[in-house]
């Protein structure tokens, strides 16, 4: 009779184990929930991805190394303005007047897009 609990023991026991399936069980849809948001905010960004590429596509010469700049390096605008202007030998000025007023209406173009998407 060493190995058998008793009877109030065993009952505990059966409330523990109760409340740990129950605590499981919340865990389990918290994480489901945390899970079916960063699947949605991947669909999201998989999306905008999409659309950035398809932008860089629709660009060429100077507008694609500044749109690129930008949009992939993170360059902030005035240092990508200097430094395609280099690249391309170029007045920074030039860039600014011809080229930046294209890429500003792409970029403008891309955020509302990210902004329309859910998440």
């Amino acid at each position: 009779m060493k190995n058998l609990k008793g009877y109030i023991n065993i009952k505990t026991d059966l409330d523990l184990i109760k409340i740990n399936i129950n605590r499981i069980e919340e865990k389990e849809k918290t994480l489901k929930l945390e899970k079916d948001i960063y699947l949605e905010l991947e669909n999201k960004y998989n999306k905008l991805l999409l659309q950035m590429e398809e932008k860089l596509k629709e660009c060429r010469g100077v507008d694609r190394e500044l749109l690129y700049e930008i949009m992939i390096r993170g360059t902030n605008v005035t240092r990508a303005v200097d430094k395609v202007a280099i690249r391309y030998n170029m007045d920074s000025s030039t860039i600014w007047k011809n080229y930046y007023p294209k890429i500003k209406l792409k970029l403008k173009e891309l955020e509302s897009y990210a902004n329309e998407l859910p998440v």
